[in-house]
C-alpha cells in the first residue's frame, strides 16, 4: 500500500490575495498541487479527514487578523487537523506579526510578506514547500480525469488508434482504447493528439505497454520529452489545475 505521502500533499492558499493566482502558475511548474479556497469553515472540515495537507492563510481577508489568529491556533491544536502544515500570507506584515505566528503559535510553514512580486513570493513558497516534501515520492502531479472528456487519437502508420485518457500528467498518459489494435511495446506515435476539452495538445509519445485496473486493461503512453515545449506543459498544468480545484470546490460544497 502506498504511504500517505507518496502522492505529495495538497496546498491550499486560503482567502489568496491576487499575486497568488499568478504564484499557483509558477508553482504548477515545480510540479507542486495547489487550490485556491474562500470557505474556512469548510476546508477546516475537510482537512479533519485529509490532514497532510499545508494551509497558507491570508490574515488579510475573510476575518479579522485575531480571528485568524484563533482559526489558526485551533486547526494547530485539535487532534483531527494537528497534522496539517500552516503557514501565513500577508501584504503588511511586521516583526510583531511574524514573532507571533512563528514564535508564539508556532506555524511550521513560514511567515510570508506577497508583497514581494510574484517571482519572489514563488521562490520562497517553492523552498517552503520542498522543505515540507509537498511534492511527496512523486515527480509529477497524475490528474484523473476519466470523466472529464479527455480524448486521444494517434496513428503510426500501421495502425489508427482512439482512446479516452483516465489520468494524465506532463510526463504522459493512461488511457484505455476505445478503437484500434494494442501496439507493441516502444512504439512510436508522433504528433499524437490529446484533447483537453476542447484545447488540442499535439505531441510525440511512445507506447510502454499496459496494466490491469478496475475498470479494466489500461494502456500507457509517456510522452517524449522533446516534443514538450513548455507551452505544451503550461496547457496540461492548467487544464489539471482546473480538473482539480473543480472537483476539490464540489468536494467542499458538499460538506
Amino acid at each position: 500500500m502506498p504511504g500517505s505521502g507518496d502522492f505529495g500533499k495538497k496546498v491550499f492558499f486560503l482567502h489568496p490575495p491576487g499575486v497568488i493566482n499568478d504564484v499557483a502558475g509558477l508553482l504548477a511548474r515545480s510540479e507542486f498541487e495547489t487550490y485556491l479556497i474562500r470557505d474556512h469553515t469548510r476546508l477546516k472540515r475537510w482537512l479533519a479527514g485529509h490532514p497532510d495537507g499545508i494551509v497558507f492563510v491570508n490574515i488579510d481577508e475573510g476575518l479579522p487578523e485575531p480571528e485568524w489568529e484563533a482559526w489558526v491556533r485551533s486547526l494547530m491544536a485539535e487532534e483531527a487537523t494537528s497534522g496539517v502544515g500552516v503557514g501565513i500570507l500577508t501584504m503588511t506584515g511586521s516583526p510583531e506579526l511574524s514573532g507571533k505566528y512563528l514564535i508564539d503559535i508556532g506555524v511550521a510553514c513560514g511567515f510570508v510578506v506577497v508583497k514581494v512580486g510574484v517571482a519572489r513570493t514563488a521562490e520562497i513558497l517553492v523552498k517552503t514547500l520542498e522543505a515540507n516534501e509537498a511534492r511527496g515520492k512523486r515527480k509529477f502531479v497524475r490528474v484523473p480525469c476519466a470523466d472529464s472528456g479527455v480524448l486521444l487519437s494517434a496513428s503510426d502508420g500501421e495502425r489508427n488508434l482512439k482512446a479516452t485518457v483516465l489520468d494524465i500528467s506532463v510526463a504522459g498518459v493512461a488511457c484505455r482504447l476505445d478503437e484500434g489494435r494494442r501496439p507493441p511495446p516502444r512504439t512510436l506515435f508522433r504528433g499524437m493528439h490529446v484533447s483537453l476539452k476542447g484545447v488540442p495538445l499535439f505531441v510525440d509519445g511512445i507506447y510502454v505497454g499496459s496494466r490491469e485496473g478496475p475498470g479494466g486493461t489500461v494502456e500507457l503512453f509517456m510522452f517524449d520529452p522533446r516534443s514538450l515545449d513548455d507551452d505544451k506543459k503550461d496547457k496540461i498544468r492548467d487544464f489539471g489545475r482546473k480538473i482539480l480545484q473543480g472537483r476539490m470546490d464540489a468536494e467542499l460544497a458538499a460538506l
